[in-house]
């Protein structure tokens, strides 16, 4: 169906609350990832009606040009910051201006709002688009301890879907596709677009920003000084291809680029988890996987893609019982005690988030890191913040070994604190009492 409302007269409508609604997330509305980027507080604080009128005129006249992105390089769970950065161990993300993001942002909810059906349609098998859609009821134990039932989807619902089927069947391939968003044919993704979305063929609109999203590229001269040589080996690799992670709208190109994969799985009535392009796929017959696997590739290397890299160690295997592997973020292992599988929080996961701790070690570093904002009570905001960061996701009623994880990153943050009052105030950390150790890090800087 061709939607009432156009896309431009959507966003005039919504835009000032989305915007104000991302500078609602105090962690990042300051962030800035290089001298020109514009902050989303920035932003909002030079915001005015004109600037609202140009953006729309832009999208109803078909002229809209997104910002170049700022390509950023960030390490693998496996490559910690002291190893030699590569392309192998690293991964590049990049990041839209703030206006690109939330016109990104008002992009999907107008496509939910008007294309509901179309939209589900490919929600349906990607748990990294699906978190407002296909809930799990699940049996949980609140604080009291009572046992309860909540509602689970998304990421949350991909892990349980992982444990329940580990547990059932005797064999797993544990697969992603191999630079999978970089390879993305953008001709075919548009296409897709123009298909899928029936009525899309008469909204000019939707189909002129969506190219723009889709051919926005990164900027080198916007990328980490210390990574620019990487960074342009990057670019170069991808230039004129694929979707650029770190966009709003790259959840929806997958899914709508691999809806023949999750085609191909429901006819052979497999057991199967996406989050993306990460999938698992299960079976008691390890003769049945093993083609199936097979079938898999022979599939997604017509579309220009693969699941086996043409060298070095291959990231696609299948398990067998009792074998462990690690899926987003979580090592799956067998609990001999409890003669089942649960998920367990990796010991890279414990180090990388010690090292980020130890990193304000100093007063010299808190300095540098916090800026102006340097001060005992600010550290101790930040690593409030940086705790319940790690602790949301890897929490205690996901991962066996969730409660032990934050007592140690709460340990950690304790040490670095005795440590900056030791060494700066040359004060005994131990010697202070428990009413004047809260008052270093509630105001005095």
């Amino acid at each position: 169906m061709t939607a009432k409302v156009k896309f431009s007269s959507y966003v005039h409508k919504n835009f000032k609350t989305s915007l104000t609604q991302l500078a609602k997330n105090r962690s990042k509305a300051d962030n800035s990832y290089h001298i020109d980027y514009i902050t989303v507080n920035d932003y909002l604080d030079n915001f005015n009606e004109n600037t609202l009128t140009t953006i729309c005129h832009k999208i109803s006249q078909l002229k809209y040009d997104c910002d170049d992105l700022t390509p950023i390089i960030l390490p693998k769970i496996t490559g910690l910051k002291y190893n030699t950065m590569t392309i192998d161990n690293t991964r590049l993300v990049c990041v839209p201006s703030v206006q690109d993001r939330i016109l990104q942002r008002l992009f999907l909810k107008y496509l939910k709002n008007n294309y509901k059906k179309i939209y589900r349609k490919f929600c349906q098998y990607d748990h990294a688009l699906n978190s407002s859609f296909h809930e799990k009821v699940i049996e949980s134990i609140d604080d009291k301890p009572k046992s309860t039932t909540i509602k689970i989807s998304g990421i949350r619902k991909a892990l349980d879907d992982a444990i329940e089927y580990r547990n059932k069947y005797k064999y797993v391939v544990k697969a992603d596709i191999v630079k999978f968003f970089d390879n993305i044919n953008r001709e075919l993704a548009i296409a897709k677009f123009k298909k899928e979305f029936i009525g899309l063929s008469e909204d000019k609109e939707l189909i002129a920003i969506f190219k723009s999203f889709v051919y926005c590229e990164a900027n080198v001269k916007y990328g980490d000084l210390n990574h620019r040589g990487l960074i342009k080996k990057y670019l170069n690799q991808i230039k004129g291809k694929g979707i650029r992670q770190g966009m709003p709208i790259s959840s929806l190109c997958s899914s709508m680029y691999l809806h023949e994969f999750d085609n191909l799985m429901v006819k052979n009535d497999v057991p199967y988890i996406r989050y993306a392009d990460d999938f698992l796929i299960f079976d008691n017959s390890y003769s049945r996987i093993a083609n199936l696997k097979d079938e898999v590739r022979k599939l997604l290397k017509a579309m220009e893609l693969d699941i086996e890299k043409s060298e070095g160690v291959q990231k696609t295997k299948i398990y067998g019982s009792n074998q462990s592997f690690t899926y987003l973020g979580f090592d799956v292992i067998y609990y001999h005690s409890k003669e089942s599988y649960t998920l367990q929080i990796p010991k890279i996961v414990f180090d990388i988030a010690k090292e980020r701790i130890h990193s304000f070690n100093t007063m010299s570093r808190v300095k540098r890191k916090l800026k102006k904002k340097a001060s005992y009570a600010k550290l101790d905001t930040y690593f409030d913040r940086l705790i319940s960061g790690y602790t949301n996701y890897y929490s205690e009623d996901l991962a066996y070994n969730g409660q032990a994880f934050k007592k140690h990153l709460l340990e950690e943050s304790k040490e670095v604190r005795k440590k900056l009052i030791t060494d700066n105030l040359n004060i005994d950390f131990e010697d202070i009492g428990s009413a004047n150790k809260r008052m270093f890090f509630f105001g005095v800087k």
